[in-house]
Parts: structure tokens; C-alpha cells; sequence
């Protein structure tokens, strides 16, 4: 007859995986302490201020963005069809959401937002407006959030389906209908449509858009920057991204129009000063150095998805970063990586021969890798491991505990890792990120070099 002892023990098998199922995990992952949060390092001395294009291709990549930025003023019509101007209904519309209270969204919500989509009349106006301050794209009218299961990593907050993407304020528009209660339009830009508060826009009319157009115009160069007029009257907060029209210029910064909504809902112009180290005069040369240093002025700023919160996502990050320097870059990672550039398709291949691709004919700062429903911008190596290092912004990193179940080892910023980004951690694959690059983009023009 077994002891007391023997029988009060349990078998080694399961006593360790009671032990791994309890121990405490490490938070985040090791490569934001382990490598610097700083662009510059990873500069190569020789070729910092190098052009990444020739000045003459880099002039007419900035004249097509600025004929892409302003495409909606010229357009006499929506371009979009009701099914891609309403995908959310087929895209959401069997799927359980969850509200803002995390439960369940009632079948009778579900219609009134059906309802003031008004469909049946869309399109209903082809009318020119700007944003007159920084807003949200939506997916329906409404500035309530749709989650996916909040039980299930990498859904719940922040992941709002709702959320299309951030405008800052002076985007161009077309608006081509208005909600049920005219509370919301849906408006087209030169790289998104959505819904938006009507409240956020102006009506731009002829002249409006006529004085608008200058030929010149200024990219901010960080983040938060207050537009005052010179009575010192605030007009807006703009963002690294926007643009606005330059009316003069000195050593000290520039002078720019900025939009504001007068009281009949018309566009008109103020004007208000930027120092130079908020704004300049685009297109930037196009050199590593330059492009490093505006990075430094978003690394660590907080993962947004869609643009929630006036927070970036990974290819809201790439296309603001670029705007400074002319290079218009759609808004979501699969079509950055395949337009405007030359994608190298990496789908199938061994993870050695990714990293041995890469090395040879990646371009620092402007290569990206593309991962489904990811993106990130190639550094080059760290001249002290020899790693490949990639800027990006993410909210997580896959886990999985020792029975299966996911979760993420959260980074939920902009940030510079490795391309093993926690594998450090026991409960991340080893080459999982590695062996999910579908692709690397060389951007526009570097096929002349």
C-alpha cells in the first residue's frame, strides 16, 4: 500500500505543467531595451546624406503628390460604387460586434445604423470640401466603436473595425452623401473615403480653392503643432503628415493658409506662421539622415489603429513620414507594398534566403517589408549584432502558452526591433515573424540608382 506521502503527490509531468502554466512571463519584448530607440544609429556614415533619388525624379514624385492630394477637387463626381462605399455592411454584418461596454451589439442598433446610411440614395451630391481640424474616417456614421470578440487576443480595444483611418485638418474632399440625421457625410479623399463629422469640414467653393492652390506648399515636421493666426486666435492642431499651402517664406519659417469653418459652413482662409523646425517647404531632400531624423520625433508615440486617438498605425506611420518628402504612399500596408515601387515577392522562401535577399539589395530607410496586414521600414544592420532592424509601429507580438492559447507581448508603440522581435520569450516561435515577410518594396525611383 503506497504511503501517505506517495499518495499525496502528484506525477512530475503534471506538476511542471502546472508550474509553467503559473509562472510569471516577461512584459514586452527584450529588443526595446537591448537595441537604441534612436533612427540615427543605424545610419551608414558613408551614405547619410546621400540622395535616395535624383533631384529631377524626386520634383515630379512631389508634383504627382500634390495632384493626388487635390484629386478630390477636381473629381464631378463619387468614383466609388455603393459596395465599396458601404463595404462595412457586407464586411460586418453577419460578424457578433461588441460595443463600447464590450457587450454585444442588439440586432435593433445593428438597423438604425443600417438606416442612416441611406443607400438606396447614394450617391446623393458631389460637393468640394476640406477638413478644417484633425478627424476620424469612419465606416458607419456613428463615433461608436465596433469590436470584434474582446475574449480572443489581438481583438477587442483598440481594434475599433469602424475606424478607417485619421484625416488632418486641410485634406482635400469631395463629400457624395450625408446620413440619415445630415450629422455625418461620406467623403472621399485623395487616399481614403469614409464617414466624418460634418462639423469637421468646410464647404470649399471656387474661390476658396483657387486662393487654396498656391503651388507651395509646407509639410509639418513633428507632431503637435498649434496653428494661431496673428491675433494669436487658435485655428487648428496639425500633425507630421499635413500640409498647407506656403504664402511667404523667411529664415524663420513659413507662412501658411489654413482652412477655417466660417458661419454658414463656407471654407475661408487665415493665415499663421510655422518656425522652421515645425515646418518646411516640401519636398525635403530625400537623404537617410533627414529621413531618420523625423522618425526620432515619432519613435515611442503610441500605436493607434486606424488612427484612433490621432495615433498612427504601421502604414499610417510610413505615409506620414514620407509626405515631407513628395512621396505619395496609399494608406494601408498591402498597397504600399505594391504600388509605386519594386516589390520583390518573398512568399515562399526559406527565411535564410529573406535575410540574404534583404542584405543585398534592401535599401536603408527606403525599403520596406511587408507582412500580411503589417508593414515597416527597413534601417539597415546594427553595426554592432549584424542585424537587419525594421521601424514599425505594432501593437503585439503572437504568444502562445504552454496549452495553446494566444496572446501578445504587448509593444503598442512606434518602435525599432530586430526581425525576431521577442523571441527571447518562451512562448514566442522562433522565425515565426521571419517566415511571415510576404515581400520588400523598394520605393519609388530607387530602381534608377
Amino acid at each position: 500500500m503506497p504511503s501517505r506521502l506517495a499518495r499525496l503527490c502528484l506525477p512530475l509531468g503534471l506538476v511542471l505543467a502546472i508550474l509553467a502554466g503559473c509562472a510569471v512571463r516577461p512584459a514586452g519584448i527584450a529588443d526595446l531595451s537591448g537595441y537604441p530607440q534612436d533612427a540615427t544609429h543605424y545610419l551608414r556614415p558613408g551614405d547619410a546624406d546621400l540622395p535616395l533619388l535624383p533631384s529631377g525624379d524626386q520634383a515630379r514624385r512631389d508634383l504627382d503628390y500634390n495632384a493626388r492630394f487635390f484629386a478630390p477637387w477636381h473629381q464631378a463626381r463619387a468614383s466609388l460604387p455603393a459596395d465599396e462605399a458601404f463595404y462595412g455592411v457586407a464586411a460586418y454584418g453577419r460578424r457578433q460586434g461588441y460595443a463600447e461596454n464590450l457587450q454585444p451589439v442588439e440586432p435593433h442598433r445593428w438597423q438604425q445604423l443600417l438606416a442612416a446610411l441611406r443607400q438606396e440614395s447614394y450617391p446623393s451630391q458631389a460637393r468640394p470640401a476640406i477638413t478644417v481640424r484633425n478627424t476620424a474616417c469612419r465606416v458607419f456614421p456613428t463615433a461608436r466603436p465596433f469590436f470584434l470578440d474582446p475574449a480572443r487576443a489581438g481583438e477587442g480595444f483598440p481594434f475599433d473595425y469602424f475606424q478607417n483611418s485619421a484625416l488632418w485638418a486641410g485634406t482635400p474632399l469631395l463629400v457624395t452623401h450625408e446620413s440619415q440625421d445630415g450629422a455625418w457625410v461620406f467623403a472621399e479623399t485623395g487616399f481614403v473615403a469614409g464617414w466624418l463629422p460634418v462639423q469637421d469640414l468646410a464647404w470649399a467653393e471656387a474661390d476658396f480653392r483657387a486662393t487654396y492652390r498656391t503651388g507651395r506648399y509646407a509639410a509639418l515636421l513633428r507632431d503637435d503643432v498649434t496653428l494661431r493666426d496673428e491675433t494669436g486666435e487658435f485655428l487648428a492642431l496639425a500633425h507630421l503628415g499635413a500640409i498647407f499651402p506656403v504664402t511667404a517664406q523667411s529664415e524663420a519659417g513659413v507662412q501658411v493658409l489654413v482652412p477655417v469653418r466660417d458661419a454658414n459652413g463656407a471654407a475661408v482662409a487665415r493665415t499663421a506662421w510655422l518656425t522652421a523646425d515645425a515646418a518646411a517647404i516640401k519636398p525635403l531632400p530625400l537623404q537617410p539622415a533627414r529621413i531618420a531624423a523625423l522618425a526620432n520625433r515619432m519613435l515611442g508615440q503610441p500605436y493607434g489603429w486606424g488612427g484612433l486617438f490621432e495615433n498612427r498605425d504601421c502604414s499610417a506611420t510610413i505615409r506620414d513620414l514620407f509626405t515631407p518628402f513628395g512621396i505619395w504612399l496609399p494608406r494601408n500596408s498591402a498597397d504600399q507594398a505594391k504600388s509605386g515601387g519594386t516589390f520583390v515577392d518573398l512568399a515562399g522562401v526559406e527565411p535564410a534566403g529573406k535575410r540574404a535577399r534583404l542584405l543585398r539589395e534592401g535599401v536603408p530607410f527606403y525599403t520596406l517589408l511587408w507582412l500580411k496586414g503589417h508593414i515597416g521600414l527597413y534601417l539597415g544592420v546594427d553595426p554592432l549584432s549584424g542585424e537587419p532592424m525594421l521601424l514599425h509601429n505594432l501593437w503585439g507580438v503572437r504568444t502562445a502558452d504552454w496549452r495553446g492559447r494566444e496572446g501578445r507581448a504587448l509593444v503598442g508603440r512606434l518602435a525599432i526591433t530586430t526581425l525576431k522581435p521577442g523571441e527571447e520569450r518562451p512562448d514566442v516561435e522562433t522565425g515565426r515573424f521571419f517566415g511571415n515577410i510576404l515581400g520588400m518594396t523598394l520605393l519609388p525611383g530607387i530602381e534608377t540608382r
